[in-house]
């Protein structure tokens, strides 16, 4: 390259913009970097970039988007589209829309990406270099409609698998889940209802499903990081830890988001497991964010734990009740707690606490001798141990049904197996 080509990344993760930067450290680049389309957006209508590298899944704005609203701006780029594995139905939109000439999957083969945008560099090039004709075009746009049907025929073919996968991802995160409650005291029930607040506080809000389940994630595993630390802080209430203890405890959250950075699937969920302890007037931990700064699932995740550490004395030393659990955070909204969103918990818990004594289940007990393939369990079995048996939602089968009597033979506990009755019932 006679010249340094100019390449811009846009990706809402520092990690994964520094990982790409030193991909492409050299004087035959020059790199520019954006944490998001709106920023990416603004910087080409400020220059010209050969080559537009965006990530697919990003607040906001998506990399699809994203790339589609960079084909005006700038038409003449090269766009690449970073995927995950289960990102083939935007894939094929940010094609179709974004004009894209190539997608690469995560996570990346360094010399493989250096060579793929090597290999646009020089493809923009010679383009520039002929004269475009009515041929050439429609030859184009010829190979950009078999990639779409091609796209297509393995977006159909990944979808047969992808709600198994799901299923099986889900009861994952429950597994660790409950792994987590049998190392802290008396957090069960705790957990379950923090897990059920955070996602009605979440679709009050009328929040994307996706953001949705990602909270969800984040407050089933909101404690992974407490597992570390010593039995004589986990045995205290919260309000009795000494300044050391109090200060090893509120980096628990940090801990937990560094413990799943593997798992490039639950990226957005350590995010706001990290910021959990964060006060909406910048006095948490661990990067002590201020208001907005803090992202939207943490200020929701901090709201529906303290409540519940409160409600079920794990706080305090006395459990509150919830009129008093409220009065106390109350204090506190403008300090520890997003004002806006406490007003709007508040609303969530008085009509809790309305349908509490009425609630009606559609399901019933069913013993394990009257148990049949095809039943759908209702609620998440586990035992006395308190590790998860079988997930809500699961199709029995008889293999399933056997392995559960053979679990009460050796364990003699009865398990409370609740079966859906449906809506008729």
């Amino acid at each position: 390259m006679d010249q340094a080509a100019k390449i811009l990344f846009v990706d809402d993760e520092a990690q994964m913009l520094s990982a790409l930067v030193r991909v492409f450290r050299g004087q035959d680049f020059e790199v520019t970097t954006a944490n998001s389309g709106k920023e990416g957006l603004t910087l080409i209508d400020d220059q010209h970039f050969d080559v537009i590298i965006s990530d697919m899944r990003m607040p906001e704005m998506d990399g699809a988007t994203f790339l589609a609203a960079s084909c005006d701006k700038s038409p003449n780029s090269r766009r690449i589209l970073l995927t995950g594995y289960s990102d083939q139905e935007s894939t094929i939109r940010a094609i179709n829309e974004g004009q894209v000439h190539q997608y690469i999957s995560k996570p990346w083969d360094n010399a493989e990406l250096r060579t793929t945008i090597e290999a646009e560099i020089g493809e923009k090039q010679r383009l520039q270099a002929l004269s475009p004709d009515l041929e050439e075009h429609q030859a184009l746009k010829e190979q950009v409609s078999l990639v779409n049907e091609e796209l297509a025929q393995v977006a159909s073919f990944a979808d047969m698998a992808k709600d198994e996968l799901l299923d099986q991802f889900n009861t994952t995160i429950k597994v660790i889940s409950n792994l987590i409650n049998m190392r802290m005291p008396n957090s069960c029930d705790m957990d379950s209802n923090v897990a059920n607040h955070t996602v009605a506080l979440a679709k009050m809000l009328k929040l994307d499903s996706k953001l949705i389940a990602e909270i969800r994630h984040g407050a089933l595993l909101y404690q992974l990081g407490k597992i570390p630390l010593d039995d004589a802080i986990l045995s205290k209430t919260q309000d009795d830890l000494d300044p050391e203890q109090l200060k090893l405890y509120n980096h628990h959250g940090a801990t937990g988001a560094d413990l799943l950075t593997p798992l490039n699937s639950l990226d957005y969920t350590a995010k706001l497991i990290r910021h959990q302890n964060e006060n909406y007037d910048g006095s948490g931990q661990p990067h002590k964010l201020v208001g907005n700064k803090i992202p939207l699932g943490s200020r929701i995740l901090r709201l529906a734990i303290d409540y519940q550490m409160l409600i079920n004395g794990r706080y305090l030393q006395d459990a509150l009740s919830s009129e008093d659990a409220l009065s106390f955070m109350d204090v506190h909204t403008g300090k520890k707690y997003d004002p806006e969103l406490f007003r709007l918990y508040q609303k969530l818990v008085a009509e809790l606490e309305k349908k509490q004594p009425n609630a009606q289940y559609k399901d019933r007990i069913v013993p394990l001798n009257r148990l049949c393939a095809e039943q759908v369990v209702n609620r998440d079995l586990i035992n006395h141990e308190g590790m998860l048996l079988i997930a809500k939602g699961t199709v029995l089968n008889e293999s399933m049904i056997d392995k559960l009597k053979n679990h009460f033979k050796w364990d003699g506990h009865e398990l409370p197996v609740f079966i859906y009755q449906g809506p008729e019932e």
